[in-house]
């Protein structure tokens, strides 16, 4: 039943509830979206109506009025957020002692924006997915100023910063008219409600439409379809169940994706990549699929790739977590990391029980990814995606075909292992890929050093996203020197090199500045890398740091270089 009405007659129910299921997305707007949102509500005209959208809702007992948001949870959550932030401002100040009248002179209650949207006689009258649920009672309807989200969840990261930019908004606007005039117009704006008793008729009435603001991802249309397939393929009366079925997948799906960097369509590419039968895009592999499954089978055919995609979800987060340690992952997710997911989600998934096998595939990808960066070559194809596609489990025959491209490359005439070594023995060495080289030194030097723990993954990739622990690459003479020029040649040939660059934390790097190494002696000597340490006794030994000493250091790195990226026999 399709209804036109104002938001608030969602709610104008004293019963009425609602509710994001766990096979929805969670919270997702960003800046882009709440900024557009403010600037609607300063900039709509007094006499036109505010549109907020279609509103999907599943209402699984019609002598309930308890509703399941479809469509429309994007909105429905930052409005909640919008009122409980505007009750805070209000109530700060009243006490502050501002009395609030409303435009017609009538008293500002915000205690019935309360009851209205977020609870009455403690009953909730909104909630969010399960997992961030918690988090939102504590923020948004308790409003302890001790609330924090969960790290590991990216949406309730979200709704804490819609919270402070909501907060943020309503404290510089000092005119509190404009304020109520915001939540009228959010409170009265117009939406298209559709409510369904029918799980199976909801899955049929959501497809393939834009959230206002945020658009539906490709993952979210995917999910859409296959709900929808399970209905229109249905030949055994079974399509509620076959539904439901995706429903858990997806809300397991979308919990992973918060613990993960990479956005959900970005692992349903891969994913397509590496288990899809043909070239063609997700979509089209499922509608192949499908085609080619038997009446009966075409709902187990649906379920078998749901879980197939949760494996593949669940296999980035775990990847994720073992390339913040110490594994060849860490090379791999720095260097060319959308040429390398597809085949490492096929091998974990045919050996993801033997991790030492995986680490030796891993290895020679990493080899290969590392060749193709630093090298005087100018790559533009590669084979890694051919392989995942077409791997079946033969991890000799991937071994030896792996070793083969770390020797030689993908294409026969490629110089590949001459144009990395013309690289390393060149003179320009400054760029994101020489980081990589030089964690990787480093580690060498800790290796053989006693009682020395090498720099695992997730220092190198700085994952706990502290700015002053962010390893950057610096100059050991810098490039702009106080009170020193230097010759065109040293400029062009060892300004640059290998030799002359150091991995430093961003902290010290700052405060050394354009300041002689000679003259900041400690910063490497007490350093916590033993790379620097070695700079450090040079700089002691000698008190300068000239041409000879970076071509002494650029050749033992060289050295390294060419020992560690070595193609293994076996």
């Amino acid at each position: 039943m399709l209804n036109l009405t104002k938001f608030e007659d969602l709610f104008a129910s004293d019963d009425a509830t609602y509710e994001i299921p766990q096979y929805q997305r969670a919270y997702a707007w960003g800046d882009k979206q709440l900024d557009q949102l403010l600037i609607d509500l300063r900039e709509q005209p007094l006499n036109k109506d505010y549109y907020l959208g279609h509103f999907l809702l599943e209402r699984p007992d019609v002598n309930k009025r308890h509703y399941y948001v479809i469509d429309g949870q994007q909105r429905i959550t930052t409005v909640a957020v919008f009122f409980s932030c505007l009750i805070e401002e209000l109530q700060l100040r009243e006490r502050n002692g501002e009395v609030l009248v409303d435009s017609d002179g009538s008293p500002v209650q915000p205690w019935r924006w309360e009851e209205r949207y977020l609870v009455r006689l403690g009953m909730r009258r909104f909630r969010t997915v399960t997992a961030d649920d918690e988090f939102f009672n504590r923020a948004f309807v308790q409003r302890l100023t001790n609330a924090q989200p969960d790290p590991a969840r990216q949406s309730q990261k979200r709704l804490f910063h819609a919270q402070q930019v909501l907060k943020e908004a309503f404290a510089a606007e000092t005119d509190t008219a404009i304020l109520l005039r915001w939540a009228k117009l959010l409170a009265t704006a117009s939406v298209s409600a559709f409510e369904e008793s029918d799980k199976v008729r909801a899955t049929q009435i959501f497809a393939f439409q834009n959230d206002r603001g945020a658009k539906l991802t490709t993952l979210e249309k995917l999910k859409a379809y296959l709900m929808h397939r399970a209905y229109l393929d249905d030949s055994t009366n079974q399509a509620t169940y076959t539904i439901a079925h995706v429903e858990r997948f997806f809300a397991d799906i979308y919990a992973l994706t918060e613990e993960i960097d990479l956005g959900e369509d970005t692992v349903l590419r891969y994913h397509n990549v590496a288990f899809g039968p043909t070239w063609e895009d997700a979509f089209e592999n499922v509608k192949t699929g499908l085609r080619a499954a038997a009446d009966h089978a075409k709902a187990s055919w649906i379920t078998t790739y749901c879980d197939s995609l949760r494996q593949s979800f669940k296999t980035v987060v775990d990847v994720t977590r073992r390339a913040a340690g110490h594994s060849h992952l860490t090379g791999l997710l720095f260097l060319r990391s959308e040429d390398n997911w597809p085949l490492i989600l096929k091998i974990q998934r045919y050996h993801g029980h033997d991790q030492a096998l995986c680490e030796s595939l891993y290895r020679l990808m990493e080899i290969v990814s590392f060749k193709m960066e630093f090298s005087t070559g100018d790559y533009r194809s590669h084979d890694f995606h051919s392989l995942a596609k077409h791997y079946a489990g033969d991890a000799v025959a991937l071994r030896d075909t792996l070793r083969e491209q770390a020797q030689n490359g993908f294409r026969w005439w490629w110089t590949f292992t001459q144009n990395f070594h013309d690289r390393l023995d060149g003179d320009h060495h400054y760029d994101r890929v020489t980081r990589y080289l030089l964690w990787q030194y480093e580690n060498e030097l800790r290796r053989t050093s006693p009682n020395s723990v090498p720099v695992s993954g997730a220092d190198f990739l700085n994952v706990w996203q502290v700015k002053r622990w962010e390893g950057t690459l610096d100059h050991i003479t810098p490039q702009n020197p106080e009170a020193v020029e230097y010759t065109k040649e040293f400029a062009k040939t060892r300004l640059h090199n290998l030799g002359n660059l150091a991995l430093l934390m961003l902290g010290p790097n700052a405060s050394k500045g354009n300041t002689l190494p000679q003259h900041c002696i400690p910063l490497f000597s007490e350093s916590t890398y033993l790379a620097d340490r070695e700079i450090g006794k040079v700089l002691q030994k000698d008190n300068r740091w000239d041409e000879p000493h970076i071509l002494a250091r650029k050749q033992r790195i060289v050295d390294f270089t060419k020992a560690y990226w070595a193609v293994p026999a076996s």
